[in-house]
């Protein structure tokens, strides 16, 4: 059984762009919305895309057992007008899996093949737990047959490139970060985001003026940064507009991507506590990290970030 791994009820930037860009991208996103405020910041990003047809966000997993995750969840879902977006978690204080309609299992066996992208900004547990979930009443695959059909890519934010220690990596489970790193299936890609690509890009500084009056994306800044900022790194904002746009989805926003891939061949390697470093290997291609394209700055992004967290939930637009 899947422990820990079930959905609650699953399933030049002043351009105007309309929902009619392009099908929708499935995402799943797992997050630790509890250790810091950049798991915010994505949900906007996230709801922001979906709204405006570039996303089709399936649902929401919390990987952490704080009881307020789930709420904080579908309250930035809600804000958005999208509180039908089923949100998954675990239950607090136990070792016990809430849920009320769909698992996560359903979702993936309901999904076209090569279609699912599953952004992970927290800790690996729940993925972990899917690569080793057998067979049941909800799908006749096991957990590692349904990723290698239903997946397109998994995204990570997680691990320092091309080595180091980093949080959502070594911090509460490195077992699952080694486990799921070192188990993924070969025929289905995964990026890393690592800390130093996002701990470079500060977004947030234009809520205060920008931001409709009741947005808890607001409040949330304003209640973690503290002293009158708002003002964060974007580690789990970026890697979520990557996990949605691609290194190819950013044109439909009429502008060149930020982003490349670091490394065209090797895999990622984990020790024990969670320290990753690359090994580059010409047998491995599945695997990539990510990197400001040549030419791109930090706030070049940031000022992208900032439109998606001030967004007013009324408009349709994308930016």
């Amino acid at each position: 059984m899947i422990a820990g791994f079930l959905l609650t009820a699953y399933a030049a930037l002043s351009l105007i762009v309309t929902t009619s860009l392009s099908s929708p991208k499935p995402i799943i996103i797992d997050t630790d919305i509890y250790s810091d405020v950049d798991d915010v910041g994505s949900l906007a990003v996230a709801n922001v895309l979906h709204n405006c047809g570039l996303a089709d966000l399936r649902g929401v997993v919390i990987n952490e057992r704080s009881k307020y995750g789930a709420l904080a969840a579908n309250t930035i879902n809600t804000y958005f007008l999208n509180g039908d977006i089923p949100i998954g978690a675990i239950r607090p204080l136990s070792d016990d899996t809430f849920f009320d309609k769909y698992r996560y299992l359903d979702s993936l066996g309901s999904a076209q093949d090569n279609s699912i992208t599953i952004i992970s900004i927290g800790f690996l547990t729940n993925i972990a737990e899917l690569l080793e979930s057998p067979p049941d009443q909800h799908s006749s695959s096991n957990g590692r047959e349904l990723i290698s059909s239903k997946v397109k890519e998994l995204v990570v934010m997680g691990g320092t490139y091309p080595a180091g220690w980093e949080f959502n990596f070594g911090g509460l489970d490195p077992a699952s970060t080694k486990a799921v790193v070192e188990n993924w299936p070969a025929n289905v890609a995964i990026t890393y985001s690592g800390a130093e690509l996002g701990g470079g890009i500060y977004s947030g500084y234009l809520l205060p003026t920008h931001s409709p009056p009741n947005s808890p994306i607001l409040a949330a800044y304003q209640w973690y940064v503290g002293r009158g900022s708002t003002v964060r790194e974007s580690w789990d904002p970026v890697t979520t507009l990557y996990g949605i746009l691609g290194l190819d989805g950013f044109q439909k926003l009429g502008f060149k991507a930020p982003l490349v891939f670091a490394n065209s061949i090797g895999y990622n390697s984990v020790l024990d506590n969670g320290t990753n470093s690359w090994v580059y290997d010409s047998k491995v291609t599945n695997q990539h990290w990510l990197e400001l394209a040549d030419g791109v700055t930090n706030s070049t992004v940031s000022f992208l970030l900032d439109q998606f967290l001030v967004h007013n939930p009324l408009d349709s637009r994308c930016i």
